[in-house]
């Protein structure tokens, strides 16, 4: 089985780092490593670290102040030595059989250079807005991912050889570095898509996701702006953002 390289940034998410962490465990894969990358947590995020590194040896980790969350995914691209490389965050976990299946995937398709499946929300209100996602054909058109990002990116998974023509992701971006990078992927290859939930994505109040919002989208635009000039995909893109907006300001 081709080796799959986890990256997990952390920072005081005690209370849910446990179940990410054993949803990787859970998953029962041959062939992993698993870094955990922790900005120096003041709360019980390392005991429980701690505690599952002691069991397991292929877990990888570290506590000191960093510059945030893409400094530390980037500490980790740069130590990944796996075949297949993901990242995710404190507070999101995979479903049972996840690395199973992107694995098996990659080996009877050689050719992919990157993938995505379903991902899943924790609160209920959102659902139905995930599985919308889940019909935008971007694995199909480069101009659909311009058009409007729904791809999550706890469902995501990179080859290697991608991971060293695109490099890093972006410091620049605080809450879209995850849309510049899949733009970026894109100049070499559309995403391959299995249509399995591999993920969970957990909304909170203080989740990065949830506190960057508005951040999120204004990022989103100029990102697209640099990646086309094409007015009509900017426009539509413009549109977009404006609607999930109005969406996300009602549900909430």
């Amino acid at each position: 089985m081709p080796r799959i390289s986890i990256i997990t940034p952390s920072y005081n998410q005690g209370q849910f780092i446990e179940q990410t962490i054993s949803s990787i465990m859970d998953q029962y894969y041959p062939n992993l490593e698993y870094f955990i990358l922790d900005g120096g947590s003041t709360d019980n995020t390392v005991k429980i670290i701690q505690k599952y590194a002691s069991q397991y040896k292929f877990i990888n980790w570290r506590s000191h102040k960093d510059n945030g969350q893409v400094s530390a995914i980037n500490e980790g691209l740069s130590k990944a030595a796996g075949d297949i490389i993901a990242y995710i965050n404190s507070d999101d976990y995979y479903l049972p059989g996840s690395l199973q299946a992107v694995a098996e995937y990659f080996q009877t398709h050689p050719e992919t250079l990157w993938l995505y499946g379903n991902c899943n929300v924790t609160d209920p209100k959102l659902k139905w807005t995930f599985f919308l996602k889940w019909l935008w054909p971007v694995h199909k058109y480069p101009f659909a991912l311009k058009i409007f990002n729904t791809i999550n990116q706890p469902s995501v998974f990179l080859s290697k050889k991608l991971v060293k023509k695109v490099g890093r992701f972006n410091p620049k971006y605080k809450g879209a570095f995850d849309y510049d990078y899949w733009l970026r992927c894109l100049r070499y290859s559309l995403p391959a898509r299995i249509p399995q939930t591999l993920a969970v994505f957990r909304v909170h109040p203080s989740s990065f996701g949830t506190t960057t919002f508005h951040r999120q989208f204004s990022e989103d635009l100029s990102i697209i702006q640099k990646y086309s000039h094409n007015v009509l995909i900017i426009f539509a893109h413009s549109i977009g953002s404006f609607i999930v907006k109005l969406v996300y300001n009602f549900l909430k």
